[in-house]
């Protein structure tokens, strides 16, 4: 009853808000056209992690303030290339007050950013730019607040660097983990040094949770995570591709290919396509999911092929692609982890979501994976975020964990 009640308060409060704001706040610049994200010189001198510049903002989403104080934090990290660079974070902390026992727990919630251009960056959709109304980062606006609304500080990175790489999962990992000792460390969010540690995403963002909590002890042992909530997850990149292939959204592949060959150079992903193929590529290089899901509708892959089976039955770009998949990565979570998923996902097929938390379970994770029969991929972003929270608060007051394992 508690769940079903929770549930039906979560949609309705999703569903008003993204009927409510009716104006826009005023332009913001791209991330590109913002001094801000200018990335200063001698990067390589500071340690990861390190806050290099910050300032305040005034959040929002679908037209009406988030209640919260927010700054954006400019800070050291390293991308998928081995380059010092710098990143940037929204951390914002609620307005009221923290009741829950010990310190407020910090999360880190991962958006599904899903695109190739700047204007896709959470950073860009959080200060209210009507350009970034596209882009996923603007609808996950409201999931943010349904967060913020349960008193959890948060830290919401933008992981794909100043570059957009998409895919890219190395620096999924830095720039997730830089993110959150930054956050730690940026005094003027106080936030405590013992407070609870989550990360939470759903789709794309859950892929990058995935991938950064299979490595957090390897790179950052030193955070002490409580729980990772993963929802609809993309554990396996080439089904999730083959899933948009000749739909309405089939368009949506082309962002793909641009972030692989951005994020994976040494993969040439130009030379397995034609010529129409690789022009679609030149002219998708800042665009988000929903621009090019509406540019190239029922897009069928194969109709951008060098040769039959070049994109569509190919073991070397399959090897790529498996780069950024938690289900082929090594390692698995520290810590606690819910896998919710629905059983009929069109994009994110449940096979792979179950031999993820096979994997985990292998590994000694606890897993507590949820299978909802109703619904899809979008609605299982609305339907399973209860569930989501209640596994976060819960492992935040250090209750103990019911494993399906």
């Amino acid at each position: 009853m508690a769940v079903a009640a929770m549930r039906i308060s979560v949609i309705g409060a999703v569903l008003a808000l993204m009927t409510i704001g009716t104006g826009w706040a005023t332009a913001v610049l791209l991330p590109e056209q913002d001094s801000f994200y200018a990335e200063p010189a001698g990067l390589a001198e500071s340690a990861n992690g390190t806050v290099l510049a910050s300032r305040a903002i005034e959040p929002e989403s679908f037209g009406q303030p988030l209640p919260a104080r927010a700054w954006q934090v400019r800070y050291k990290t390293v991308d998928g290339h081995g380059a010092p660079r710098a990143y940037v974070a929204t951390v914002l902390v609620p307005h009221r007050e923290w009741t829950g026992g010990g310190p407020r727990p910090l999360l880190s919630y991962q958006v599904a950013e899903d695109g190739v251009g700047s204007k896709c960056a959470p950073s860009y959709a959080l200060r209210g730019g009507a350009e970034a109304v596209t882009s996923n980062a603007y609808s996950e606006t409201g999931v943010i607040r349904v967060a913020l609304e349960q008193g959890w500080a948060l830290v919401v990175p933008d992981y794909q660097g100043p570059d957009s790489e998409l895919f890219g999962a190395e620096g999924y990992v830095h720039g997730v983990l830089d993110g959150i000792r930054a956050a730690k460390a940026f005094a003027p969010a106080g936030i405590d040094p013992a407070a609870p540690l989550g990360m939470w995403g759903y789709s794309g963002g859950a892929q990058a949770s995935a991938i950064v909590a299979q490595a957090q002890h390897a790179y950052a042992p030193e955070l002490r995570v409580s729980a990772v909530a993963l929802g609809g997850i993309v554990a396996d990149l080439e089904s999730t591709l083959a899933g948009f292939n000749g739909g309405v959204a089939g368009g949506a592949a082309v962002v793909g290919l641009v972030g692989v060959n951005r994020s994976y150079p040494d993969a040439d992903v130009a030379q397995y396509l034609n010529e129409s193929g690789r022009a679609m590529l030149a002219a998708s290089r800042d665009l988000c999911l929903a621009d090019a899901a509406l540019a190239y509708p029922f897009l069928d892959a194969a109709s951008l092929e060098a040769w039959p089976g070049s994109l569509t039955n190919n073991p070397a770009l399959s090897e790529v692609l498996r780069r950024a998949s938690p289900l082929y990565r090594a390692g698995a979570p520290a810590a606690p982890v819910l896998i919710h998923h629905a059983v009929g996902d069109e994009f994110a097929p449940i096979g792979a979501a179950r031999a993820l938390a096979g994997k985990y379970c292998a590994a000694g994770s606890p897993v507590q994976l949820v299978e909802n029969p109703v619904g899809e991929h979008g609605t299982e972003a609305v339907l399973g975020m209860p569930a989501a929270l209640a596994f976060l608060a819960d492992r935040f007051a250090a209750k103990p964990v019911i494993s399906t394992c």
